[in-house]
């Protein structure tokens, strides 16, 4: 149980340091991005401090509301709680009402630290009725504080994202994330009132998971202002001798070659017209199995089958739009779209913009009367 709990904590802080250094290098270009980057700086920080405390001495049983459980539960709450926050504005903004929210906690903490300088012993509480003969203790009532400011800042964890969402630009899933993160640390509130290693462990992952959750979203739109594969125009298909000279002295270039099998297909016969056209009878067409496909797919670069397919049809409905061609969205199953719901999902996560402001701001306008008719008719040179 030892040596688990070590590579729990040790994975738990190179997590938060690669998702603070990460962040800490997007900051550069967007200030939004430091808050962020330094919770989670400090987070790892704290895991190290764990991670030495535990290489160096034995974990002994902790009892009821330990005071190193309390802290560490009362300054990750209020990191965590202030999260949200970070992305509305930079954290240098916020000074003021950070140091206001933070004081009774630091307060606490000082107390604590302050004390120990002095050399007081803890009480040891290991039970409820150790807890009632104390009482009224000062040690046992800092330990009553702390665990009630910790709620309140958990409390704030489940509050603030669905305060914000309503009143500033936010994404949806950060109340998925308030709900999973409040849920985490109140996991650890019953950790601090009966400790359990094993416990601990289940915590550390947890809460590394939820983080991990919140800074691929974070980096989400990153990924998505990332451009697409150009779509190459492939004039001949390659023979089944040259891809079988490829397959023999170059991985890269067979991969090549198969690839161009799918764009000559789907240049040419055109088969994502279909709504129903997908993966198996693109293999079926191309003589290609699945995980030859999805390979040559992935050499240039396409995430898999779906996206290569639903790429022709965000492809060939702008075509239309821009001809003029199509003059509704309702018109979408003619670029082989099935539904104007699935034209609108792919088409906003390929090009990073709604497909209806995209359509207003593209599509032509359609002529309404005979002089606008005979204005956008091309004019013939008279002969002299």
């Amino acid at each position: 149980m030892h040596t688990l709990t070590l590579i729990t904590i040790e994975f738990a802080a190179a997590a938060h340091l690669m998702m603070s250094l990460v962040l800490f290098f997007f900051a550069r270009r967007r200030v939004s991005f430091l808050s962020q980057a330094w919770i989670m700086l400090l987070i790892c920080l704290m895991y190290c401090a764990a991670l030495f405390y535990v290489y160096t001495q034995e974990i002994p049983a902790l009892g009821i509301l330990h005071p190193v459980l309390l802290i560490y539960l009362l300054a990750c709450s209020f990191l965590q709680s202030i999260y949200p926050l970070g992305l509305c504005m930079p954290g240098y903004l916020q000074w003021g009402r950070m140091w206001t929210y933070a004081s009774p906690a630091l307060i606490l903490i000082s107390l604590y630290a302050g004390g120990a300088l002095a050399g007081s012993d803890m009480i040891k509480v290991y039970d409820a009725s150790d807890f009632r003969e104390y009482l009224l203790s000062g040690d046992v009532i800092l330990r009553i504080a702390a665990l009630g400011l910790s709620i309140y800042y958990i409390v704030n964890i489940f509050r603030l994202p669905h305060r914000l969402t309503r009143q500033v630009e936010l994404p949806r899933w950060m109340i998925t994330y308030g709900v999973a993160l409040g849920a985490v640390s109140l996991f650890f509130v019953i950790i601090t009132l009966s400790f359990n290693r094993l416990g601990v462990i289940i915590y550390i992952l947890l809460f590394t998971l939820v983080n991990m959750f919140l800074f691929f979203r974070i980096l989400e739109p990153v990924f998505n202002a990332l451009p697409h594969p150009p779509l190459r125009r492939v004039a001949e298909r390659p023979t089944e001798e040259e891809i079988s000279h490829s397959e023999q002295n170059d991985f890269n270039e067979a991969n090549v070659r198969r690839f161009e099998v799918l764009e000559f297909l789907m240049q040419h016969d055109r088969p994502w017209l279909d709504s129903q056209f997908t993966r198996d009878k693109l293999c079926r067409h191309t003589g290609l199995n699945r995980h030859l496909v999805l390979q040559a797919l992935r050499s240039q670069g396409y995430n898999d089958t779906h996206e290569y397919i639903y790429r022709y049809r965000v492809e060939e409905l702008k075509r239309l739009i821009l001809s003029g061609e199509m003059q509704s969205l309702q018109e979408c199953e003619r670029a082989g779209f099935r539904s104007v719901k699935m034209a609108y999902s792919n088409f906003e996560r390929m090009e990073n913009v709604p497909l209806d402001i995209w359509f207003d701001e593209h599509k032509r306008p359609v002529p309404d009367t005979m002089e606008e008719q005979a204005d956008t008719t091309p004019q013939h040179p008279i002969n002299k």
